[in-house]
């Protein structure tokens, strides 16, 4: 796997033009332009050279920036085009070694400076050359201090390509079970970040990584994902950022592990070596040599090997060099050609154990301790094949570690999709309930619009023909106390009726209030609940408002209901128990509509609710002679510490609507005796303190 995912390229923007400019408009503007200015745009026409891969061009303005920036004495300017001349080293030519060099010297001048803007790009540079040189623990550094940039500045895209080249290092170290982790965590990045470029190119390090621990059709698999998610645009960055070969060489080798040569073959064909660069021709040279070797066609891999070798050399890439001698020796085994065996061997296992590859000092023991066995030299076989078992193992634990960690992401992996599956539901659940929720307060609120509507037509026309009633019974009445007699009847009806029409828009805006305070409590569950049992209540009240009188029977049904729903919405901070005597026939007898609710809700609201524990509501209704007593009794704060919390406008609301249930009893007394209707006593505790309220509400019998 080629060293890091790739460097970035950054388009600089100290420029006075922005990104969107083209070339030709930057090379028209730069003469005209002073001071840092003029350098900023040529470093920009720098980057900009080495983005579409021209050379010279890059060359030439990096060259220009450096000159302008040492003459003018900006600091800033000398380091970024010292960065451009160590990516060009590094793009173009895969010279690590001067690529190290010119980086470090970058740094030297972003350390004068306190501009360490695009310092990122010299740690890119430095981590990949090193990387490439197998100087592992110094490309460590820079990789964290891109890191620790990234965190600084909060830039995404350098955070995730830090993480990218702690997995690098780590992978090039045989620690897999490592690289899988910063692996990982670039990959959560990418997915973050809806980058397609990003999660295609950790889905190639997952290939690797798979291919590193021998399994070889996952590797395959993570390869076609990868190459599934390519665009132009993919593909582009991968081939400016060197990585292009690379990763289509690793595809065709899988094959070739695979034992699927055809296969194998079809991709290197589609490799055009003809127009190829060297720093790519060499990849493609090794790739197809390790192939013919597999194929134990020996000639052909040894001189695919050779060139291979050479042009890595001339790039001094390490990992290249290292991978390319221990083929040669291999190579030079099955030719029988021992002596040269041997001299690559050597080379390979040097190189290998002062980088600390262990998968390549695994291979040089091996060919080592097989050529000594085969010349009989006992002893250097022996010492060889011991050192071949010792760093073999350590691959193995290595690998078998990669494979655990690769078990866990994977299942880590399965265990995130199963659970965004859930969220996904989850999420579906909560919005149809949250939009079953906006159709029933919708509903409410029509609902209440209609009734409060009726109720107003209803007392405009009650008005009306209490008006007319009274003139005709004026005209038709004159004459006698009989006549008088039905007058005052008739226009009691008429004032039960009108105050009746005051009462009906009380509980509807006082239960509009209640069910709007519970659903924003956003408790679906109970909202539901309570929007079934206020629909219910609803129904009642509407079919209760035709008529003067209903059986207490209904009445004790809506009274049901309303407590249900107070005890609901107040998570039960008060119980309550309703007691009516044996002898009281509840389906006959008549009351008034809505009669005992509204002395319940004031034992509610302004007793028991004020409350620090849970309070207790009885309600008991009995007959005696001609009336009916219903005794309400709670066990709150008492009136007089409810009457010092309340404000003036609650207690004037509160006793407006007490009012107009004591003057609906009153009329109905009219008709029988003149006994005050309503008894309100206040309970008091052995020592004197508040024990709560008690309320005695006397009506006469009515049955039709």
């Amino acid at each position: 796997m080629k060293a890091g995912l790739a460097i970035a390229v950054l388009i600089f923007g100290g420029c006075a033009f922005g990104q969107s400019k083209e070339i030709d408009s930057l090379k028209k503007t730069w003469p005209s332009l002073n001071g840092s200015a003029r350098v900023d745009c040529m470093n920009e026409l720098s980057a900009r050279y080495i983005f579409i891969s021209k050379k010279d061009s890059a060359a030439h303005y990096a060259d220009l920036a450096y000159n302008e920036a040492e003459r003018t004495g900006y600091l800033h300017g000398v380091a970024v085009a010292l960065s451009h001349k160590s990516r060009i080293s590094l793009h173009f030519d895969d010279d690590y070694i001067m690529a190290e060099a010119i980086g470090k010297e970058a740094l030297k001048w972003f350390g004068k400076t306190g501009d360490k803007k695009d310092i990122e790009t010299v740690y890119d540079e430095l981590q990949s050359a090193l990387i490439s040189q197998s100087q592992y623990d110094e490309a460590y550094q820079y990789a964290l201090k891109k890191f620790e940039h990234s965190k600084e500045v909060g830039d995404q895209y350098e955070e995730y390509d830090a993480l990218s080249g702690f997995a690098d290092i780590h992978y090039f170290k045989g620690n897999y079970d490592s690289a899988y982790y910063f692996y990982q965590r670039a990959r959560q990045i990418a997915v973050a970040a809806n980058n397609e470029a990003w999660q295609s190119g950790i889905l190639f390090n997952f290939g690797a990584l798979y291919r590193a621990i021998e399994d070889y059709p996952t590797a395959l698999s993570y390869y076609r994902q990868a190459f599934q998610k390519d665009n132009p645009s993919n593909i582009k960055f991968r081939i400016d950022t060197d990585w292009d070969i690379w990763v289509r060489m690793e595809f065709a080798e899988l094959f070739s592990l695979l034992r699927q040569y055809d296969s194998a073959w079809h991709y290197y064909h589609l490799f055009d070596t003809a127009g190829a660069t060297q720093k790519n021709l060499r990849a493609y040279l090794v790739s197809t040599g390790e192939l013919y070797l597999l194929q134990k066609d020996y000639s052909k891999a040894l001189q695919n090997f050779l060139r291979g070798l050479a042009s890595n050399r001339k790039l001094n890439d390490a990992i290249a060099i290292n991978r390319t001698l221990l083929d040669i020796a291999k190579t030079y085994f099955y030719l029988n050609d021992n002596s040269a065996a041997l001299k690559y061997a050597r080379e390979g296992i040097s190189l290998a154990l002062r980088t600390k590859s262990k998968p390549f000092i695994r291979d040089g023991y091996q060919v080592l301790y097989s050529v000594y066995d085969r010349l009989q030299k006992t002893d250097s076989a022996y010492f060889y094949y011991e050192e071949y078992i010792a760093i073999k193992d350590i691959v193995v634990s290595d690998q078998t570690k990669g494979k655990f960690a690769a078990y866990r992401f994977e299942q880590e992996i399965e265990l995130l999709s199963k659970e965004k599956e859930l969220q996904r539901q989850q999420l579906m659940q909560a919005s149809q309930q949250r939009r079953f929720l906006i159709v029933g307060i919708i509903a409410i609120i029509l609902i209440g619009a209609i009734t409060v509507r009726n109720t107003f037509l209803k007392r405009k026309n009650e008005a009306q023909l209490r008006e007319i009633a009274e003139n005709e019974l004026k005209k038709r009445n004159l004459e006698g106390k009989i006549a008088e007699t039905n007058f005052k009847s008739q226009k009691t009806d008429l004032e039960m009726q009108a105050l009746r029409a005051q009462m009906n828009p009380h509980f509807i805006f006082n239960s509009l209030n209640s069910i709007n305070r519970f659903i924003l409590q956003n408790n679906r569950e109970q909202a539901s609940e309570f929007l079934t049992k206020f629909s219910r209540l609803v129904r009642l009240i509407l079919q209760n408002s035709q008529a003067s009188f209903i059986t207490l029977e209904s009445e004790i049904e809506s009274l049901m209901l309303y407590l249900e729903m107070e005890a609901l919405r107040f998570d039960n901070h008060f119980a309550y128990k309703i007691s009516i005597a044996p002898d009281l026939d509840i389906s006959v007898l008549k009351v008034p509509p809505l009669i005992i609710q509204p002395y319940a809700e004031n034992a509610i609201w302004h007793g028991i609710m004020h409350k620090e524990d849970n309070g207790h509501l009885d309600i008991v209704l009995w007959q005696e002679n001609e009336h009916v007593f219903c005794k309400i009794t709670d066990d709150g704060i008492g009136r007089k510490q409810s009457a010092s919390l309340l404000s003036k406008y609650t207690s004037k609301q509160k006793s407006m609507g007490l009012r107009i249930t004591a003057d609906r009893i009153a009329l109905m007394q009219k008709n029988n005796d003149n006994a005050q209707p309503i008894a309100i006593r206040d309970l008091l505790h052995a020592d004197g303190t508040a024990a709560g309220t008690e309320v005695i509400i006397k009506m006469p019998v009515i049955y039709d």
